[in-house]
């Protein structure tokens, strides 16, 4: 399988914060956030495989900025690495005030998504090479938090 760059599957989402995404201070709720970065992941791994793709886990979200309601949200997602059948896809959400013209990073946040075929069984991933100094920082890192990972124990519940 020959390997992709990150031109191949850069996503972007832009979002109007409204009233009906907001908690009750004027907030948009980190539920919803979460929802469209799994939406800008999903759409950047299908832009790389293309393949069916299911999200198996999410690491280190960082809500940096609250985003109130009228607030343009921009939704950036691009491949950071891949792993035989997975891909860690990186998404970050800035928060835009459009009548002051300032804008901040909001959200930050890393997908483990897994290619599917039509059977809905994993299956190898095309191979992600990264370009730049930013991409390979950012491949370096992924390996790291992948191994952090799998060094967790699970956590212990009460019945």
């Amino acid at each position: 399988m020959s390997g992709r760059n990150k031109r191949t599957s850069d996503a972007e989402l832009s979002v109007l914060a409204r009233p009906q995404d907001a908690n009750t201070i004027g907030t948009i709720f980190g539920g919803r956030l979460l929802e469209w970065m799994d939406m800008a992941a999903a759409i950047c791994a299908r832009r790389h495989t293309a393949l069916r793709v299911a999200t198996v886990s999410l690491t280190g979200v960082q809500f940096l900025q609250p985003i109130r309601v009228g607030q343009v949200m921009d939704f950036r997602a691009c491949v950071n690495r891949t792993f035989g059948t997975s891909l860690e896809v990186q998404v970050v959400v800035f928060a835009q005030d459009t009548y002051r013209r300032k804008r901040e990073l909001a959200v930050i946040g890393y997908f483990t998504l897994v290619g599917l075929d039509e059977n809905g069984t994993p299956v190898a991933v095309p191979i992600f090479e990264p370009q730049t100094d930013n991409e390979i920082e950012r491949w370096r890192a992924a390996e790291l938090r992948r191994s952090q990972a799998a060094d967790a124990e699970a956590p212990i519940f009460d019945a």
